[in-house]
């Protein structure tokens, strides 16, 4: 690398600046699809339990599916503004595409795998011949398809409102 070239590399670097992402649509529809997700979970929380559980705006599961929100508000977003035939459209579904099926499938069968392998341990823990020791593994993991479907739902509304605003303001 010549010296003038690693200028023009520092330049570049030194001129980009890392907050300018959240100016962007897809940036803020995304995200905010997936932190409304999550909050809609703690406050569905507080419904039935009146009790605020701060580990709902964390934990995995449950309805909408915060992850299936993001991708899905991040490829609608991606198409408002590019064009839904686009090659950056086009990323982002076969993105999301992978994330869905991986949220409804894998993440649910080791949500699954993991509520079995509980009630094991239960069961022979409550044995007096054999006694095990073993950390509770989390079983709320992967989603249902009604919550991959309401999420995908959630982040395209969210996607469409933010792009909405965001056109009106320009």
């Amino acid at each position: 690398m010549s010296f003038s070239s690693l200028l023009f590399a520092v330049g570049i670097i030194r001129d980009c600046n890392p907050f300018e992402i959240v100016r962007h649509p897809w940036f803020v529809s995304a995200f905010a699809a997936a932190a409304c997700s999550q909050l809609m979970k703690l406050l569905a929380n507080w419904w039935r339990t009146r009790r605020f559980e701060m580990n709902y705006l964390r934990a995995p599961g449950g309805m909408p599916s915060a992850h299936s929100a993001l991708v899905s508000a991040l490829s609608t977003a991606v198409g408002l503004t590019e064009g839904f035939d686009s090659s950056e459209a086009m990323i982002s579904v076969g993105f999301g595409l992978i994330v869905l099926c991986d949220a409804a499938t894998l993440r649910r069968a080791s949500g699954e795998h993991a509520r079995l392998l509980n009630r094991i341990v239960r069961k022979l823990s409550v044995s007096d011949d054999l006694k095990i020791e073993a950390e509770h593994l989390q079983e709320r993991l992967g989603h249902r398809r009604r919550e991959v479907l309401a999420g995908v739902l959630f982040g395209i509304a969210t996607a469409f409102v933010v792009c909405g605003v965001w056109d009106f303001w320009k």
